[in-house]
């Protein structure tokens, strides 16, 4: 078992999954000069990158019991969380882009949009498209204007925002009634609040740089 501190860092890290990771997403894994770990199969991604590994967390079903590395490894059997869920738990980061956790079989994204609902920390899923997040009690970003900017409850949702073409004041929203997608920016600054309930924060990978600067501790 390794020590939690070997997963600690006051930076930003980035965490590959087993899944669909395009060549851009590869790129700005390596650009970025974060830490990287891997759930499980993710570091077949990153073994044929070339690409500097700082841990490998989870069940080990996709790439075996692992000895001789240079890295700390978490092997963890435990069949009631996910290789993702894992990551979360035992990374402890400023935040986590997470790459390779969305697309293919559509039960492992809905179980990474759960996963990073229950993250107490900012936590990056990343798609082919778009970045989604849970979104705090208060959020406040300068985004270019027309940015798709959605909302998403995984709960009872009440939320109010400011700059959005349709604002969600005072309607309640829930996975199963009145969602906020297909939204986008109408003012350079957005504010939005959570009143009760959680949702997630939807967006183009265009400006997570942005918002990753903007995000508040």
């Amino acid at each position: 078992m390794t020590q939690c501190n070997q997963f600690f860092t006051t930076d930003g890290v980035n965490l590959i999954g087993g899944g669909k990771v395009y060549p851009d997403q590869l790129q700005n894994i390596r650009n970025s000069q974060l830490r990287l770990y891997c759930a499980d199969a993710g570091m077949i991604h990153a073994t044929a990158a070339g690409l500097n590994i700082s841990g490998v967390i989870g069940d080990l079903d996709s790439v075996g019991l692992l000895k001789n590395v240079q890295f700390p490894v978490e092997h963890d059997l435990d069949q009631s969380t996910t290789d993702l869920e894992k990551s979360l738990n035992l990374i402890q980061a400023k935040y986590i882009i997470c790459y390779g956790f969305l697309g293919g079989r559509m039960d492992h994204s809905l179980a990474a949009f759960n996963a990073i609902s229950k993250s107490k920390q900012p936590v990056f899923l990343i798609g082919e498209e778009d970045v989604c997040v849970l979104c705090p009690s208060h959020l406040q970003l300068t985004l270019p204007l027309n940015t798709r900017f959605s909302l998403f409850p995984m709960s009872p949702t009440c939320a109010r925002s400011i700059g959005l073409k349709w604002n969600v004041d005072g309607i309640n929203m829930a996975p199963y009634g009145k969602v906020s997608t297909s939204n986008e920016t109408i003012e350079n600054e957005v504010e939005v609040w959570i009143k009760q309930g959680i949702a997630l924060v939807i967006f183009p990978n265009a400006v997570l740089p942005e918002v990753i600067d903007q995000w508040p501790d």
